[in-house]
């Protein structure tokens, strides 16, 4: 966990200051001041000096970053989201995703959900289309049979009307007689 981490930061951080000491060898450091055989040894000795220093200074200037910075806290909070993690049925644990990954993965995860709703309101708008136009043509039937009945008793009331002064008509006419 941290402990491996840390071990594993610092690691990389040796090796790439081995690395950029070694770009320079004891032997090319010794040929580039060009003195005589008899000073190479003492010359050697101080770039061993040199490059121990150096590697031990990069090391501690690497501790006393990770310190100020709270690396092993970070590390450590690392370590315990991991933890967290459900477990997968092969003992792997799941993968942290980016909150945008996780957006997206939600994303897909809800489109068979939401494409089954989208065909659900379809199926529901077509059953109201259907149903409105059964409606339609039921209120056009009502409406010609209203206009029938209007007509109808329009025709009964101008008849009635008739018969009422033609009654009207004849009891004046029994009056006067």
């Amino acid at each position: 966990g941290l402990r491996m981490a840390k071990l594993q930061l610092t690691h990389l951080f040796a090796s790439s200051v081995d690395e950029a000491l070694g770009s320079c060898s004891e032997q090319a450091f010794c040929d580039g001041f060009n003195l005589p055989a008899e000073h190479a040894q003492v010359l050697a000795r101080a770039h061993q000096q040199a490059t121990d220093k150096l590697r031990g200074n990069a090391l501690a200037e690497l501790n006393l970053i990770s310190d100020e910075h709270g690396v092993d806290a970070a590390l450590g909070r690392l370590d315990s989201l991991k933890a967290e993690r459900p477990l997968l049925p092969d003992g792997s644990r799941c993968l942290v995703a980016a909150p945008k990954e996780s957006a997206l993965m939600l994303n897909e995860a809800a489109q068979p959900a939401r494409r089954r709703h989208v065909q659900a309101m379809r199926s529901a708008l077509e059953q109201i289309d259907q149903e409105n136009a059964e409606l339609e043509r039921q209120l056009a039937e009502q409406r010609a049979v209203l206009q029938a009945v209007t007509a109808e008793v329009g025709a009964c009331s101008s008849t009635f009307q008739q018969t009422a002064e033609a009654c009207e008509q004849w009891r004046d006419g029994l009056r006067a007689t």
